[in-house]
């Protein structure tokens, strides 16, 4: 059920709105202000949690090594050395700040690799771009000092717009639905990477102690719910890459799952590679990623209307138009009457346990997989995120983390696309 008494959110989220627009304002008026108090937080958070991670091991009576230690000896040493050192914090800010552009800017030229190996627009924009970022950050690494008011207005551009589109966003729950419709097209924003890359880690986290705490019923049998016209899967794990989440579109009872899924042709640690397309059954599909992966599942119902519908099925139709079958070990192995047993990647597992179809693409977008750019959230992208259907709106660079986070406000309005959220995990 969702909570009909929309006014007191509405307040409490255009205070909040109001108050990154003013953080946005001062960055421009006095910006030393600013990050002075963000020093000053500094130093109390790097404290609080020293004293909190202290408290955890004198309450929990347990005989720790040392590397159990190093987590609370870093967040008094930091504050300690800060808080005596004032000017490196700022130094810190630069060189943080410009590692964080130069891995950005790595990451662009890697991705202009595969525009230019997939023949794709834009690949020579990407390399103008990271060259940019570049020398920015070199800027920022090698001379960390007297620049933080080019830093301020970065920031307050962001603050001001964030706070402009998120007043917008509180509100148009209370304009005409035409109204409300040109707000939610016109005025979106995400939330920033760094924040929207940690998110799938807090709501695992958060789903945990809300079931340990019987807040929250899991749903252990995907085989025993009433499937939407179109739902999107996100899955989250405790922990590595998987811990940043996962995307997948479910269509008619239909999975569309799409990653670097063939083992022999991956590169970079299995970030860069062959982009595969899973399409599975749904149910058999999300019980062998909740029984065989042990991964908990949010599924996100939306109710789609007659034409929504058509521009789905376009959509998938000139997707399959670019690609050709593919077939893992297991279904070799299976169609030659060879022992199954020894093929355990990925694509050999759901095609074992699901009989999953599989294919490459032979042109275009998603022909090459590459974590950072051409990825899950890509494809969710293409078949849901469109100005045609109207329905995810997020803006920037558009993580799992994003979705997680549009997904559930959409969740907590009165009149939304989301009609409804399952938890799906193993039951231990």
């Amino acid at each position: 059920m969702k909570n009909k008494n929309t006014l007191i959110p509405l307040i409490q989220n255009i205070i909040v709105s109001l108050f990154f627009l003013s953080i946005g304002i001062l960055f421009f008026i006095n910006y030393e202000t600013v990050w002075i108090a963000l020093y000053i937080l500094t130093v109390i958070g790097l404290t609080l949690l020293g004293f909190s991670q202290l408290w955890s091991f004198i309450k929990g009576r347990k005989t720790k090594s040392f590397i159990d230690y190093l987590p609370m000896l870093s967040s008094f040493g930091f504050a300690i050395f800060i808080f005596i050192f004032p000017d490196n914090f700022f130094r810190f800010i630069h060189v943080v700040i410009g590692w964080w552009i130069l891995i950005n800017a790595i990451i662009g030229y890697i991705n202009f690799i595969v525009y230019r190996r997939d023949s794709l627009k834009g690949a020579s924009w990407i390399f103008i771009k990271s060259t940019i970022d570049t020398a920015f950050a070199l800027t920022l690494i090698l001379s960390p000092r007297s620049r933080l008011w080019i830093l301020s207005i970065f920031a307050g551009i962001y603050f001001i717009f964030y706070g402009f589109v998120s007043t917008g966003e509180s509100i148009k729950d209370v304009l005409p639905d035409n109204t409300k419709n040109k707000v939610r097209r016109h005025l979106t924003i995400s939330a920033p990477v760094l924040v929207a890359a940690i998110i799938p880690q807090h709501f695992f986290f958060s789903i945990k102690q809300m079931v340990k705490q019987n807040i929250m019923e899991l749903d252990t049998d995907a085989y025993n719910d009433d499937p939407a016209d179109l739902e999107v899967f996100i899955y989250l794990k405790e922990s590595g890459p998987e811990s940043l989440g996962h995307v997948d579109i479910s269509y008619n009872n239909q999975i569309y799952s799409y990653g670097c899924h063939d083992p022999e042709n991956r590169e970079l640690f299995g970030t860069l590679g062959d982009g595969v397309l899973i399409v599975s059954d749904r149910s058999s599909f999300l019980q062998n990623a909740i029984d065989g992966d042990g991964k908990t599942i949010i599924g996100y119902k939306i109710q789609l209307i007659d034409y929504q519908k058509v521009i789905i099925e376009k959509r998938l139709k000139e997707l399959f138009s670019r690609t050709t079958e593919w077939k893992s070990k297991a279904q070799i192995a299976m169609e030659q009457n060879l022992d199954v047993d020894s093929c355990i990647d990925y694509a050999s597992r759901v095609y074992k346990n699901c009989k999953a179809s599989m294919f490459k693409f032979t042109q275009g977008k998603f022909k090459t997989y590459f974590v950072f750019s051409t990825n899950c959230v890509l494809l969710a992208d293409y078949l849901v995120r469109t100005p045609e259907l109207d329905l995810i709106k997020t803006s920037g660079i558009v993580t799992p983390g994003s979705y997680i986070s549009f997904l559930n406000q959409e969740l907590a309005r009165e009149k939304s696309i989301v009609i409804n959220r399952t938890i799906y995990q193993k039951n231990n």
